[in-house]
């Protein structure tokens, strides 16, 4: 497995493996990240995990973090775009969407999973002109808003959008599109 965290340029090694990129709330959010690891691990040994999170040095996914230029992309969000569309066509995006977690919210005053929002409606609107973009979605039932994404999916790409109950359901999904 290896990491690939923000800001660092990397080239992809197509044999090495699949490109999962994992989307979703960060802050507020628990370390849903590291579980979703964990799960890939169970199929594949070689893969890219892409994750927009900055961990702190003792954080065990620090150990699997490989190095790179980190001076190519200005800013966060390009670092983002350029992975993202790596991952829709060599692996897969996984959005996973956590309940706000009650012992660790967020505490910066911004709405939580702001961001992620705006990420799934951009991937939906790109899904919607391209079908064989690969990305799964996975939610806890008491995400806020849930029911809208869910129909905001359904009507956009004209089918009943899956979205996984569980976060081992969202993996496997991801392993099996990773796979096409």
């Amino acid at each position: 497995m290896r990491i690939v965290l923000p800001k660092t340029f990397v080239e992809i090694d197509n044999d090495y493996g699949p490109v999962f990129f994992l989307a979703g709330p960060i802050k507020g959010g628990n370390d849903w990240q590291y579980r979703v690891v964990k799960e890939i691990e169970r199929y594949y040994v070689g893969f890219y995990a892409v994750l927009p999170n900055r961990y702190k040095n003792f954080h065990p996914l620090m150990l699997r973090k490989i190095n790179g230029n980190e001076n190519k992309f200005e800013r966060q969000t390009s670092w983002e775009r350029h992975y993202l569309n790596i991952a829709s066509n060599l692996g897969c995006i996984i959005f996973w969407l956590p309940a706000e977690d009650k012992l660790n919210p967020r505490k910066d005053g911004e709405v939580y999973a702001r961001d992620t929002r705006g990420e799934l409606g951009e991937w939906r609107g790109r899904m919607m002109h391209n079908k064989d973009l690969k990305v799964v979605i996975g939610a806890e039932e008491d995400f806020p808003g849930l029911s809208q994404i869910q129909r905001n999916f359904n009507e956009a790409l004209n089918i009943q959008f899956p979205i996984y109950k569980t976060l081992s359901g969202t993996v496997e999904a991801a392993i099996d599109k990773s796979m096409d």
